[in-house]
């Protein structure tokens, strides 16, 4: 009987992997990452806080995630160079993978855990201004 207890492991190990909140591939990550991902639809940025929601939809239920955009976010021009990435440039409804650490900060003296984006990667076209 270890066949369907075996298999069973399998289901639950792969399955989570499928959803909007999973696990990063092995690689160099900055220290204290814990691994964590998101993959959902942009559906509000802020440059005010440099923050971007993504919906994840799946029959009738929805979640949500928010996150703040390391300061400082470089991407790559066509031209090789770099310049930092204002969050209102992604467009709504692009689909991004983002991989954040949790982070504690002090607001209005209370505590609060802030997801704090370090890497972001479209799923699919996404198609980014090439000016200043």
């Amino acid at each position: 009987m270890t066949f369907p207890c075996s298999f069973l492991l399998l289901v639950l190990w792969v399955w989570p992997s499928a959803a909007q909140h999973g696990t990063a591939p092995p690689g160099y990550y900055p220290p204290g990452y814990n691994g964590d991902m998101w993959t959902g639809v942009v559906t509000a940025t802020s440059d005010n806080d440099r923050s971007i929601t993504l919906n994840y939809a799946k029959k009738d239920k929805t979640q949500i995630f928010v996150g703040e955009l390391e300061e400082g976010y470089k991407i790559k021009r066509a031209d090789g160079t770099m310049r930092e990435l204002k969050v209102s440039e992604i467009p709504l409804g692009a689909r991004l993978e983002v991989l954040y650490m949790v982070k504690t900060r002090k607001v209005d003296n209370k505590k609060v855990k802030v997801n704090v984006i370090f890497r972001l990667r479209a799923i699919g076209q996404l198609n980014q201004p090439d000016s200043n």
